[in-house]
């Protein structure tokens, strides 16, 4: 019975390798098609922006159709929000004025509140953080006249 389970194991692990080159292949072209339809619906690079916001919950691609939620990113110089079907709204950096995290969390992930002054006008964004918020905060706190939240700590969860 034991050595059945360790012959069963050994072709498993066997079958996994020889798949593994054609796996990674689906992946990259996944990944590939994925750019290319962004680029297409943004006309911006995918690889070039960070993500900000955290992803929706998981629905086996119906959470598109059931969430139309804005997706967060940034690169050096732009905050960018993307929703399906809508063009992309596009703020500098420095049009951010304060950066504050709220006591909210949803699913470990700290809601922050974010105000950019648009033309006089005060805009305010709520958004669930994501792994490069640290670096988005560094962005914002380059802005003299930003006000960023002094009690964040790692970047990640808090």
């Amino acid at each position: 019975m034991g050595t059945n389970i360790v012959l069963v194991f050994l072709a498993l692990i066997i079958i996994s390798l020889i798949c593994y080159p054609k796996v990674q292949s689906w992946v990259d072209y996944y990944r590939e098609k994925r750019a290319i339809e962004f680029k297409k619906r943004t006309g911006l690079d995918l690889w070039t922006l960070c993500r900000l916001s955290a992803p929706t919950p998981f629905f086996w691609g119906l959470e598109k159709f059931i969430f139309n939620t804005t997706v967060f990113y940034f690169d050096e110089n732009n905050l960018y929000l993307i929703k399906s079907n809508e063009p992309v709204i596009k703020y500098p950096l420095s049009a951010i004025i304060e950066a504050r995290r709220t006591m909210v969390t949803i699913n470990k992930r700290r809601v922050w509140k974010i105000i950019i002054d648009h033309e006089g006008q005060q805009l305010i964004y709520k958004l669930r953080t994501y792994n490069n918020f640290s670096l988005f905060l560094e962005k914002v706190s380059e802005n003299p006249n930003a006000i960023v939240d002094d009690r964040y700590i790692w970047g990640i969860f808090e």
